[in-house]
């Protein structure tokens, strides 16, 4: 993906210097009206770029100290070429199961997820079902913001923004800059509870392969704008907001979750019969 340079807010320039953001630490903001106020002068500043936020517990660090924010499918440090092959072998078995459950349950969209591989590996990495070319974002910097607490057990949490290019479908492909981008409220049947709350997109390069050339290419640190820390305590809302309910975030009545979870076990199963075999 072609990397960007970011215009800093008067804050972020004097954190960062004369250095990089990924490589300097987040920047601590101590309430959720600051980071809205904070981003506020970062989108006013930054008008060629669509902002996206991810919520994390922590910063990521790769050997040579950048944040570092790849795909699950290529997230390790030495990750040899039988080892890629062997998650690309994974989700094509996930992309096959999904597509026959779509069918057997008839739900709406279901060409889609057999034919267009994006709208696959998005609902397959949303619901955890295998690791995925695509990465996890959001539009909503309260979804993120509670992310970046939830499940936490640091005293901070982080929050990653993202700058990309505007999208002009549900699935907008920008060869400029070498990136796909899914708005996965548009590709879910309704009955798909969770990206509705989570606001949910999701982002990869063009063109992916198990044989890449450079794998820092791959990498959204490419695309980083600003990262910043935020108290895990409710002292971060104030009297105003509030995190989003756990229960909200994750729907119990989600049919698509319950679907995944299916289509995870047969996965699942059958590469532990191969390994075995």
């Amino acid at each position: 993906m072609r990397a960007i340079t970011p215009t800093l807010s008067s804050l972020l320039e004097e954190h960062v210097g004369k250095n990089v953001v990924r490589k300097v630490a987040p920047i601590f903001i101590p309430t959720y009206t600051d980071l809205v106020r904070e981003v506020a002068e970062l989108s006013y500043r930054n008008k060629d770029h669509l902002f996206f936020y991810r919520g994390q517990d922590s910063d990521y660090l790769n050997k040579a100290g950048s944040s570092t924010f790849y795909p699950s499918i290529y997230r390790s440090d030495f990750l040899t070429s039988q080892e890629i092959r062997a998650r690309f072998e994974m989700l094509e078995l996930a992309e096959h199961y999904l597509a026959d459950a779509f069918e057997q349950e008839e739900l709406e969209g279901r060409q889609d997820v057999r034919r267009k591989c994006y709208i696959a590996w998005s609902i397959l990495q949303h619901y955890g079902v295998c690791e995925t070319p695509v990465l996890d974002m959001t539009h909503s910097l309260r979804v993120a913001a509670t992310f970046a607490q939830l499940n936490n057990p640091h005293e901070r949490g982080v929050i990653a923004i993202f700058g990309m290019p505007y999208m002009t479908n549900r699935i907008t492909y920008n060869s400029e800059h070498d990136l796909v981008i899914v708005r996965l409220l548009s590709i879910c049947p309704p009955m798909a509870l969770r990206p509705y709350f989570q606001e949910g997109f999701l982002a990869g390069t063009l063109d992916i392969t198990r044989d890449y050339l450079n794998k820092s290419e791959l990498d959204f640190n490419n695309r980083l704008v600003a990262k910043f820390s935020i108290p895990n305590d409710k002292s971060f809302w104030g009297s105003n907001f509030e995190g989003i309910p756990e229960e909200l975030l994750f729907p119990r009545d989600d049919r698509m979750a319950k679907i995944c979870e299916r289509v995870k076990r047969r996965v699942v199963a059958d590469m532990k019969s191969v390994f075995i075999s």
